[in-house]
């Protein structure tokens, strides 16, 4: 996850005719039958791991394992003038002075009806952040929604890995203390619901953290 500075607010006001419900075929994507234009539900995570063995873990104890300012830069380039969508211990996950993350669009899944975060929408379910992210804002906020990015965490990618589109992992050879973990991407390739876009080759960090040794970047994307 990266770290950066400045802020925004997520605020949406529907456009007349656009409420949720199309006015004319026109409006409709029908491969997806939803309203409004096409779009890609983006998975992006880190992982590496555990001191087990076991692939895909992604944090200990709230946080991640490691530092690789590479990854941090890819999350940030490809997340950037898009919303993103995360749980409430990922953003809590993230030093105060670096949320929300600046020049996107902060939304928030949270189960609690009172919680807050300043600077971010919070909702109460994806379905909700969904409707949410796909909403053009008045007045426009330069936001390009044709590309959602869910950044976690563990629980908020389980629950959306089938309704998400394509998946973008940074591959860590690393083995690190975990507590949590993504969606096992590896099996879904093993069973042809997912394949591999793009595989990376393997690259030596610029600064070594004393945990990474080696990494990647692998793209995937659901089979149709």
């Amino acid at each position: 996850m990266e770290h950066d500075s400045s802020s925004r607010s997520g605020y949406h006001e529907p456009k007349p005719g656009r409420t949720g419900h199309a006015d004319d075929e026109e409006d409709w994507d029908n491969s997806e039958n939803t309203p409004g234009k096409p779009y890609s539900v983006n998975l992006i995570w880190a992982q590496a791991r555990d001191t087990h063995g076991r692939d895909g873990a992604i944090g200990f104890e709230g946080s991640m394992p490691w530092h690789l300012s590479e990854d941090l830069r890819r999350f940030k380039e490809l997340t950037i003038s898009h919303p993103v969508i995360m749980g409430r211990k990922t953003w809590e996950s993230l030093q105060e002075r670096y949320r929300p993350l600046s020049n996107r669009d902060n939304i928030v899944v949270s189960r609690q009806p009172d919680y807050r975060a300043a600077g971010a929408t919070v909702v109460g379910d994806f379905e909700a952040a969904m409707d949410l992210a796909r909403q053009e804002s008045i007045p426009d906020d330069g936001m390009d929604r044709t590309e959602i990015w869910v950044i976690g965490g563990a629980q908020l990618f389980d629950d959306v890995i089938s309704q998400a589109d394509k998946a973008y992992v940074t591959q860590i050879d690393a083995q690190v203390a975990a507590d949590t973990y993504a969606p096992d991407i590896q099996d879904l390739v093993d069973s042809g619901r997912w394949f591999i876009v793009d595989s990376g080759a393997w690259q030596t960090p610029r600064k070594a953290d004393g945990v990474v040794r080696r990494f990647r970047f692998v793209n995937y994307q659901k089979a149709n």
